[in-house]
């Protein structure tokens, strides 16, 4: 009889890599997303062998790859992220925006700003001119008061994502990088202002692919920690758990919450869910307060799982990837608790390099999937095409800069 396996093993060499695929019509560049076709054949794959599953768990959404995937097969969704501006977008894709209602508010939107122009006080927070020029606080000021405008709630959340993009496409921030860094000042100076003529170019060509009917399906987002949140979780509940989880702390591999505080200190909060605003307050709290971020000296019961994985790092680079492994291990038993039997869980993850040493993520999950009595079923091996990943990483004495990750692993584990 065929199996998964064999299903994913016949599309052939280099299937996986899906090298051809852009995200030309992406709300935002948000940091490593997935490749939503590579995801969505996945998801297509397990549903022809397992038609039962009802719902389906991301508890790392980042951008809502997964989420809208499995949402567009009729599929309850779950999504967590520590990231309230990844559960912004999650929720923009997952939701989508009203079409009896959409055109209108758009042509209402354009007359505003119209309106607004230079009729509007400027927007502050702390150090806001260091990282933005004045005359384009002036424009994304109108731009804010314009979408606070707006009456329906799930079009001001399209419009905020929007408006996020152009944040951080028109800050004093290097694009080459998701660490916060000023640009030269020549660059900063040189720099065309057209953010109102983006954003709305962007608002009116992209509103087309999030309009949705009224969905049948229950979408269930929460901004905060993994661990914490997933322990609210009833055990055996979930059907199918998919997800890519984190290399490694923020800081030291992507910093999602340095790249998204910008964007976040310019929505108003009220069209954002719940979340703990003293991230706010600092630019490194978001990356901070991530798994491995906050340096919790409560080690996990059993090291001798990941101990021989790190014997190869100096003692000082070890310490914070002990951190990340700690908080990585407790999310991934609380994964295991609220699986159902005889249900996959599918990870996407990849190897970094740490003191120029490979650290061997996939073995630390074969070893945590064999301790909860989670059976691996099939392995893919990509490489690394479209997520927005730094090309080089951090510089290693008398080495020079060490190169990232080229590829990725998908593997399937199935609950006895």
């Amino acid at each position: 009889m065929r199996t998964l396996l064999d299903k994913l093993n016949s599309y052939g060499k280099d299937y996986w890599d899906f090298t051809e695929y852009r995200d030309k019509k992406a709300l935002i560049k948000y940091p490593a997303m997935m490749v939503a076709p590579m995801q969505e054949q996945l998801l297509l794959d397990i549903l022809e062998f397992d038609p039962d599953i009802k719902n389906i768990l991301d508890p790392f959404a980042g951008s809502g790859t997964v989420l809208a995937a499995g949402n567009n097969l009729n599929l309850n969704t779950y999504g967590i992220d520590i990231n309230p501006l990844a559960i912004l977008i999650s929720r923009v894709k997952l939701e989508g925006v009203p079409e009896e209602n959409i055109r209108e508010s758009i042509a209402q939107l354009k007359t505003y700003i119209t309106l607004f122009l230079g009729n509007t006080d400027l927007f502050e927070f702390t150090n806001i001119r260091k990282w933005f020029r004045e005359d384009i606080i002036a424009d994304l000021s109108i731009l804010r008061k314009a979408i606070i405008c707006e009456k329906n709630k799930q079009i001001r959340r399209f419009f905020w994502v929007c408006f996020a993009d152009t944040i951080r496409k028109y800050s004093n921030t290097r694009s080459t990088t998701f660490k916060l860094h000023v640009k030269e000042k020549e660059k900063i100076e040189t720099m065309d202002n057209d953010c109102i003529q983006y954003f709305v170019n962007k608002v009116s060509t992209l509103y087309i692919d999030y309009i949705k009917e009224t969905d049948k399906t229950n979408i269930n987002l929460f901004t905060g920690n993994s661990l914490e949140i997933l322990k609210n979780f009833s055990d055996n509940s979930i059907d199918l758990i998919c997800t890519s989880p984190p290399y490694g702390d923020n800081h030291t591999t992507v910093t999602y919450g340095q790249y998204s505080i910008l964007p976040l200190l310019w929505i108003d909060l009220n069209d954002l869910d719940e979340f703990d605003v003293t991230m706010l307050e600092k630019f490194t709290a978001i990356d901070r307060m991530s798994l491995g971020g906050h340096y919790n000296l409560e080690q996990f019961e059993v090291e001798i799982v990941y101990n021989d994985l790190i014997k190869e790092i100096s003692e000082k680079k070890a310490k914070k990837v002990v951190y990340f492994i700690n908080d990585y291990c407790k999310v991934f038993e609380e994964l295991a608790r609220i699986l159902k039997k005889g249900k996959r869980l599918v990870l996407t993850l990849g190897n970094r390099r740490v003191d120029n040493h490979e650290f061997p993520f996939d073995i630390l999950n074969d070893r945590l999937a064999n301790r909860y009595g989670l059976i691996e079923e099939a392995k893919l091996t990509r490489n690394i095409q479209g997520k927005r990943m730094p090309v080089k990483v951090s510089n290693i004495p008398n080495l020079g800069s060490v190169k990232s990750m080229s590829k990725e692993y998908i593997k399937i584990y199935r609950k006895n």
